[in-house]
This record gives C-alpha cells, structure tokens and sequence, in this order.
C-alpha cells in the first residue's frame, strides 16, 4: 500500500461533491463572501472609531488653548493693567485740568 493512497483525497472529493451540487457550492461562495465582508467592514469601522477618537483628542486639546488665550486675552485687556504700562513703561501721565485744551471744530 502507497503512502498518498492511504489517505483519502478529501479535498478533491469535498470539490467533486461541491461540483456535483451547485445549490451548496453558490451558498459556500455567498457565505465565504459574506465572512469576508463583515471582515472588511469590522476593519473600516475600527478605523473610523480610531479617527473619531483622534479627531476628538484635537477637540479637547484646541478647546483647552482656546480657554487659555480668552483667560490671556482678559489679562492683558485689563484697565489697571493698561495704565500701568502706559505709565512705567511709556511715561505717560494723567492731563491735569491746567493742561487740558478744548477745540473746537467749525
């Protein structure tokens, strides 16, 4: 007895039988296919979610600077701290009642 004839040729029986019915054969292909797709759309999905989580780090971290610079912007607009710089660093000073000038326009 041959090696190769002990075991049985499943796989060409499994395609003689497949062949044979063709009904069993298109619904093996239609759930193969289907298996595939469900595999293709789990991976798009996933990549999806991976973006949107991303996306919504950015968010988080844009919204974070954004809060920043009102609390910046608030500071820096802030009147007491505008005529302190006005006075230290560019020497100016309140106009007295004396030096005051009215102009008229014609």
């Amino acid at each position: 007895m041959k090696k190769h004839q002990r075991q049985p040729k499943l796989f060409l029986e499994m395609c003689q039988l497949l062949l044979a019915n063709k009904l069993t054969f298109v619904l093996l292909a239609v759930t193969l296919g289907s298996a595939l797709a469900v595999v293709q759309v789990t991976h798009l999905t996933r990549q999806q979610l991976i973006e949107q989580d991303r996306l919504l780090q950015k968010r988080d971290e844009l919204d974070l600077e954004w809060r920043y610079l009102l609390v910046e912007e608030e500071f820096y607009s802030q009147h007491a701290r505008i005529e302190e710089v006005a006075r230290t660093q560019l020497q100016m000073k309140r106009p007295t009642s004396k030096e005051e000038q009215v102009i008229v326009l014609p």
